[in-house]
């Protein structure tokens, strides 16, 4: 008889300890994205002219807390010191890139501007916020 009370004993400790909730990163994947991008031609970003090699770096967790998200380094390491821009962005549904892809806009011959960017795999973009000169673009009314 006590080697049964015995058994169930320790059956029902294992039972409890495999029960119990057990702490892993599976529902926690990995929140930032990096990819690194040249420059052939000078590309502004908000007002920062970009040439040559830049990572991009997206927090996914920074951005669910509302904080700047978006980090572009010179060169393809994240130094605090080659800093050169970091902002909040706005998510945008894509189709799914196969490599990471920057998307820019012309806004006078020969002067682009970096309006988004998205990673390769993902099928979110990232929008970088309008700036001054965009956001006041005079408009003509159509008669």
């Amino acid at each position: 008889m006590k080697s049964f009370l015995l058994f169930l004993s320790l059956l029902f400790v294992v039972a409890l300890s495999s029960s119990a909730p057990s702490v892993t990163n599976a529902a926690n994947p990995v929140t930032k994205e990096k990819a690194v991008m040249n420059f052939d031609y000078a590309v502004t970003l908000m007002d920062v002219p970009l040439r040559g090699q830049y990572l991009f770096v997206h927090d996914d967790a920074a951005m669910a807390r509302g904080e700047a998200c978006t980090y572009i380094y010179k060169g393809v390491n994240e130094i605090a010191k080659n800093l050169v821009v970091s902002f909040h962005c706005t998510p945008a549904v894509r189709e799914k890139a196969a490599h990471f892809t920057v998307r820019t806009l012309m806004v006078s011959p020969g002067q682009y501007e970096l309006m988004e960017f998205q990673f390769a795999g993902s099928r979110e973009a990232h929008l970088v916020p309008i700036n001054v000169h965009v956001g006041h673009i005079g408009m003509v009314p159509l008669n």
